[in-house]
């Protein structure tokens, strides 16, 4: 049995290293970039697993990540998803913007089986150096579930310190408690998409007569004693210009008014009238919880508009055209 047991565990090191191998193999023939030090085995008795060091990535788009290791590893006796967990200092490129961060845990796992088992990602206490100033994440969870048919995302997180928001963070609060969102994606995302880039005429086209659209099923975020949620849809119109329609609800919003009075961001007599306006339209829901106010938004022929009045014109959307 000792014996099976380490004759597994030689063979599923050598299945990671040839898979490894293979995914390099195809992303440098697609335009990426893979590099590493020599990878370290381990694992053994519970795992296989493969340490890469120095481990730098760029997609054909651009999109780049580096670490200082990454790991990873397969579950004995019968893997059926690759674990990820990366460790010291990463830095992610998009374009010139350069973003070191560092996070106690980076963790993730592929699905190794046919199916709708989802890609999954979590961080705990991430900590980005931005131009703007310090950017930090308690935690952030992401699902990606790819089907023939679309793909669904959800996303979550809590205790984000954004920077460069000083009047916001002196009336609502240091950090936004938290942001969670589910997103369904119908018909073929572009590959220039998923690249970064911008897709072509032709691939916009394609996506819209295929019955392709973008729903929020679901939004929820709290900051202070702001509660918003939410639910909509984008699609593309004849002349290729995005098209939507979504509710936004909103709770906590004389206490808002409050707080933003009392950071000095309102005056007395404006945050008389918005409370007053806001008590006349807000609603008490048919569940328990604080009265809302519900706000239709309608974009249609590049015009944003909330609750019949206009807000903006927005400029076209250039497409590729390739």
């Amino acid at each position: 049995m000792a014996a099976a047991h380490g004759l597994l565990w030689l063979w599923l090191v050598g299945r990671l290293e040839a898979g490894l191998d293979h995914w390099a193999t195809a992303q440098r023939a697609a335009g990426g970039q893979v590099g590493h030090g020599p990878a370290t085995r381990g694992g053994w008795p519970w795992a296989a697993s493969l340490t890469l060091p120095m481990l730098r990535l760029v997609d054909p788009g651009g999109l780049a990540w580096q670490g200082t290791a990454l790991e990873l590893r397969l579950a004995l006796p019968w893997p059926t998803r690759l674990a990820l967990a990366a460790s010291g200092a990463q830095q992610l490129e998009v374009g010139p913007a350069v973003l070191p961060f560092t996070t106690t845990s980076l963790t993730g796992s592929l699905p190794l089986l046919p199916g709708p088992q989802p890609l999954r990602l979590q961080a705990e206490a991430l900590a980005a150096a931005t131009p703007a100033g310090p950017l930090l994440l308690r935690r952030a969870a992401l699902a990606l579930a790819t089907q023939p048919g679309g793909s669904l995302l959800d996303l979550a997180l809590e205790g984000l310190a954004l920077p460069a928001l000083p009047a916001a963070t002196a009336a609502l609060g240091p950090e936004i408690g938290r942001v969670a969102l589910q997103l369904a994606l119908a018909g073929p995302l572009p590959l220039a998409a998923l690249q970064g880039g911008v897709p072509s005429t032709s691939q916009a086209m394609a996506w819209r007569d295929a019955g392709g659209r973008l729903e929020l099923r679901a939004l929820d975020v709290v900051w202070g004693p702001v509660q918003a949620g939410g639910t909509g849809e984008l699609t593309l119109d004849p002349t290729l210009q995005p098209t939507a329609r979504a509710t936004l609800r909103l709770a906590g919003l004389v206490e808002t008014l409050d707080a933003l009075l009392a950071a000095g961001l309102l005056t007395p007599a404006n945050a008389r009238g918005l409370r007053t306006m806001v008590q006349l339209l807000q609603l008490a829901p048919a569940e328990p919880g604080p009265p809302r106010l519900n706000l239709p938004l309608l974009l249609r022929d590049r015009t944003l508009s909330v609750a019949g009045f206009t807000l903006l014109r927005l400029a076209p959307l250039r497409w590729s055209a390739q």
